[in-house]
């Protein structure tokens, strides 16, 4: 059971804070999955960036930001995306009863290892179009 203090501590925690953590811890053990599966120590890892094996364990442990520049580098050393951003398919415009209909959908691509498949990128996820209502007037 939590205290009081801890619960409280949580309810004011800003929103981009949360969303931060929980980005950063998801890099950190998806990273730490690489490695482990490539049998990839921090020192190799840091040989391999050209870094100190220091920065890669503060990466790691959270005492240091990735910025994405270290990202790019990190994914290119480990051969997987650690970073996908959605990309605007498409965007249809209409008026009905009065009010904009703006149709969007979201793409997200995933790379290939090309040594296997001959394409660098494959369409990994299509969202459902959603539509978004403004006053047209």
């Amino acid at each position: 059971m939590r205290s009081k203090t801890v619960d409280r501590l949580l309810k004011s925690t800003p929103k981009d804070v949360e969303i931060f953590v929980d980005w950063y811890a998801d890099l950190v053990v998806r990273i730490n999955q690489l490695m482990r599966e490539q049998n990839i120590t921090k020192k190799e890892l840091a040989e391999k960036m050209e870094k100190k094996p220091s920065e890669i364990s503060k990466w790691l442990c959270g005492e240091h930001n990735f910025t994405l520049r270290s990202l790019a580098k990190l994914s290119a050393e480990l051969g997987e995306p650690l970073l996908e951003v959605p990309k605007k398919k498409a965007q249809t415009e209409f008026v009905e009863d009065g009010f904009m209909c703006r149709v969007h959908t979201f793409v997200t691509f995933t790379k290939l290892d090309t040594k296997t498949s001959g394409k660098v990128w494959q369409l990994a996820e299509e969202t459902e179009p959603y539509t978004e209502l403004s006053n047209a007037g």
